[in-house]
This record gives structure tokens, sequence and C-alpha cells, in this order.
């Protein structure tokens, strides 16, 4: 069942395009959220300071549509609120995968991304991170 963030306005319940869609049950996830829910890889610790690795995949879980009417335009990453990345992808010559290095000098929350399709709005996820002196 895609569900809507805390900020979104009842109003927007209905509307894929209103505020930011994200997977209530990954483990019951429908193959309309299977396609579009982004899936982060990071290590659950990071040393304070020091890079490390992050990937996020749209359509792992179920292979996105990657065609001029049907694609994932942007993929972007944060950790709580501070912006980290983005990548932005175009239809057919892209594959919607970014991978980024980033370093933490503290906590921020956990890593976010968002992700956009040009026909099914966009989409979040997150993945709890520690970061450890």
């Amino acid at each position: 069942m895609v569900t809507k963030t805390k900020q979104t306005i009842e109003a927007c319940t209905e509307d894929i395009f209103c505020g930011v869609n994200m997977v209530e049950d990954p483990k019951q996830a429908t193959d309309l959220e299977k396609k579009h829910l982004p899936i982060i890889t990071a290590p659950k610790k990071v040393k304070k300071g020091e890079c490390f690795e992050v990937t996020v995949e749209v359509g792992k879980l179920l292979k996105h549509p990657n065609e001029p009417g049907h694609f994932i335009q942007f993929i972007e990453l944060y950790a709580g609120d501070t912006y980290l990345a983005r990548m932005d992808f175009t239809a057919k010559t892209t594959c919607p995968v970014m991978k980024a290095c980033v370093s933490l000098d503290h906590a921020h929350g956990k890593l976010r991304t968002f992700e956009r399709c040009n026909l099914h709005g966009t989409w979040e996820n997150d993945v709890d991170i520690e970061v450890i002196e």
C-alpha cells in the first residue's frame, strides 16, 4: 500500500503526484511499489569523517521501464535533512542506479533517498546509519 509522508495533507492520499510516496510494507509491496522503491545499500556504521560508498537502485525489486515515455528522472540522497548528492537520468541511455562516496562528521539521522518517475511521482526510502568515532 502506498502511503504518504506525514507532511502530506489528507487530500493527497489518492494523488500519486501529490507529496512523496512511500511503501508501507516492503514485504507485501505491489508491483508498482516494487518498481519505484529506491533501495539503499550502505554500511550500518561509518567512521566519523571517513568516506564510504552508498548505492541507490530503483527497480532492484522489479525492473522499472526505461523508455522515452516512462523513466526515472533523478535520484537524490540525504542524511536526515542534509543534502548529499543527486544524479539525473535520461530515458533509454542510462540506468537508475546512483553510487556516491560521502562522509559524515556527525549523526544526521537516517540515510534517505528520493527518486522521481516521470509517470508515477516521487518515492522515498530510508535506512539507519550510525556515525562512530
